[in-house]
């Protein structure tokens, strides 16, 4: 049994089902007990699933700021990749909680787990 799950988040939060997919397979397996550690990675679009200010119900799409909420809260890990973020959205607030992070730190933190989900 894999020891450590990292979902690797590489979509936008809207528009794109991945995303919202991804963090909650990683919140399912973390609360399920199937792995014991799980932890999230936003490259690239992804960054943005982390922008503190969002306003999903203005398009009526479901919060992927809840599941980012409900990972932290079960004491798993959430990185946001900075330089990602800043071509993505410029230096904007985070979700409190979320780790900012290199890209030499990501390999390390790829490197680390077991398993990676890429969505």
């Amino acid at each position: 049994m894999a020891q450590s799950l990292l979902i690797l988040v590489t979509k936008p939060p809207y528009g794109f089902e991945e995303a919202f997919a991804g963090l909650r397979a990683g919140l399912g397996m973390l609360a399920s007990g199937q792995v014991p550690v799980s932890s999230a990675l936003l490259v690239g679009e992804g960054t943005l699933n982390a922008v503190a200010a969002q306003r999903p119900d203005a398009i009526k799409m479901p919060s992927n700021v809840e599941a980012i909420n409900d990972l932290l809260d079960f004491e798993a890990k959430v990185y946001v990749v900075r330089e990602d973020l800043l071509h993505a959205a410029g230096d904007v607030p985070l979700l409190e909680g979320v780790e900012v992070i290199d890209w030499a730190k990501a390999r390390q933190i790829m490197d680390a787990h077991d398993l990676i989900n890429t969505f």
